[in-house]
């Protein structure tokens, strides 16, 4: 149950932060903006780890440098998931692009059966087509619809295609530990933002920032390394599939927080469809 808590945990906080990305994004830029969010997140991470293992509560694990290279490789790939998400909110409404979250679902089935060998039972295939039903009811009952081949459908699908390669952390949470792992994420994170924006740099202006922006930068890193921790914890101690089912609450979360910050209403069947995904993603979680 404590994995699954901090999937749960872990979901809450990312589908918080996919409606917060839009104001930051359009005032002071994508690359500026995850540059800012993983140098926070980075920041965090590294005092965590140096002070939990200066009193003892974590060891230091023992990786070598090619050990840490292809962890940022990995990772490296899964950054363009964030970057792309950045990019389908330019083009797309907010619940549109969280709506796409769906497809991770599909990804996350087919990688926890082929590559790590999980069952799949009719009760989690019920539950997660009622989830997915939820969050189709949430997403295509908006009066505004992106057409079949607009960028920001291309840039949703993009997104959660390389956000799940997150997927095949396991191995190397596992061999790093959660919190270094975050750390060696954040890093390639901030550091493959960096190079792409200094390949192609963007001016910035430090007066066009409002207080709202720079409170909503703040829970962007605040959140993001709850969320970044918590689901790097629970993909090494829970199911994939599990997790993956799990995970649909992230965008029912994102959708029903967007009501607030933007002008996307949410009519009574999206109502409904919060109400499904939600109780089918908690069942689920309390089914082995």
């Amino acid at each position: 149950m404590f994995p699954i808590f901090f999937t749960i945990l872990g979901h809450i906080a990312y589908g918080t932060t996919n409606v917060l990305w839009k104001n930051p994004r359009n005032e002071v830029g994508t690359l500026p903006l995850i540059i800012i969010r993983s140098l926070g997140c980075l920041v965090i991470f590294s005092v965590s780890f140096f002070v939990l293992q200066a009193v003892g509560i974590i060891s230091m694990p023992q990786v070598s440098a090619s050990d840490i290279l292809q962890t940022m490789g990995i990772c490296a790939i899964n950054y363009f998931g964030l970057f792309f998400y950045l990019k389908a909110m330019k083009h797309a409404p907010v619940a549109h692009t969280i709506g796409f979250g769906k497809i991770g679902l599909i990804i996350g089935i087919a990688v926890g059966y082929c590559v790590y060998d999980e069952e799949i039972s009719l009760l989690k295939i019920f539950l997660a087509a009622l989830v997915l039903i939820g969050v189709s009811m949430i997403e295509f009952s908006s009066g505004k619809r992106t057409t079949l081949l607009s960028k920001g459908l291309l840039y949703s699908v993009l997104c959660k295609v390389f956000w799940s390669t997150a997927f095949l952390y396991v191995p190397f949470i596992t061999k790093l530990g959660p919190i270094l792992f975050c750390v060696v994420l954040e890093f390639t994170v901030c550091t493959m933002s960096l190079l792409l924006f200094l390949w192609k740099p963007t001016k910035i202006s430090r007066l066009t920032v409002s207080k709202r922006t720079k409170y909503e930068i703040g829970l962007l890193i605040i959140l993001g390394t709850l969320g970044t921790f918590c689901l790097n914890f629970a993909l090494a101690n829970i199911s994939i599939i599990m997790f993956a089912v799990i995970g649909l609450i992230e965008p029912v979360i994102g959708l029903s927080i967007s009501k607030l910050y933007h002008k996307e209403k949410l009519s009574r069947i999206q109502q409904w469809g919060i109400a499904a995904g939600v109780v089918a993603a908690f069942i689920l979680s309390a089914t082995k």
